[in-house]
């Protein structure tokens, strides 16, 4: 067994032995294909995790024991030994498949991680044919019932705040009282709430996207 499945098996093992992990990344030079396909391994892990946690019915898993507990830890652990967020492997991206992860929260982290180490809000994958940004404002715009919809939304804000926007240059939300757009790199700090509009209206989905300080209720940003 080569050392990329020795490390694929621990990963998918819960909890992973991440120092294990890393006495086996010490052992040789991994290339950025390697590290990109553990890392989308990984992440591949936690894809649907935390629902399957809630559903008493699915015994394998308890919130306990989830891989969403540990893997801004693990992919931590891959930046450090060489991971770059923007490979391509097999026509996956790691930035991509995060959005994926539901547990609350960890999606944003590990976004956040991946680009404050060089990772692209606008990561272009050809087999997407759009880029991440707008896959992410497209979810955006058309799931706002769903039950994950606030962790879609602050991994949105948090690509804004790196860097995401549309390809002309311009980005989808109007800032309020002169904040800037860096803001949501503390994406924990802000929560929204969606204002809904007759048809009449004429406006897009007939809801407006209010962004706004969880601590002191100032609304900072609006969408629609």
């Amino acid at each position: 067994m080569n050392l990329v499945q020795q490390i694929k098996e621990i990963f998918w093992q819960t909890p992973s032995d991440l120092k294990k992990i890393r006495r086996l990344l010490m052992m040789r030079k991994f290339t950025k294909d390697e590290l990109a396909e553990l890392a989308v391994g990984f992440v591949g892990n936690c894809f649907g995790e935390y629902r399957d946690a809630l559903n008493p019915e699915f015994k394998f898993i308890t919130i306990e024991n989830m891989h969403s507990n540990y893997v801004v830890e693990a992919i931590d652990l891959l930046l450090e030994f060489g991971l770059d967020p923007n490979t391509i492997v097999h026509d996956e991206n790691v930035l991509w498949n995060t959005k994926w992860i539901d547990a609350p929260n960890v999606a944003a982290s590990v976004m956040r991680l991946l680009l404050e180490n060089g990772g692209d809000p606008n990561h272009f994958i050809p087999a997407e044919f759009e880029t991440l940004f707008e896959n992410i404002t497209y979810k955006v715009s058309r799931d706002e019932q769903e039950n994950d919809y606030l962790y879609t939304v602050r991994c949105w804000l948090l690509l804004m705040a790196y860097g995401g926007c549309w390809r002309i240059g311009k980005i989808p939300i109007t800032m309020l009282n002169g904040k800037s757009v860096e803001i949501f790199k503390e994406f924990e700090l802000y929560d929204y709430g969606i204002e809904y509009l007759p048809q009449e209206s004429g406006k897009y989905g007939y809801w407006i996207l209010h962004i706004f300080n969880i601590k002191t209720k100032e609304e900072v940003a609006r969408y629609g």
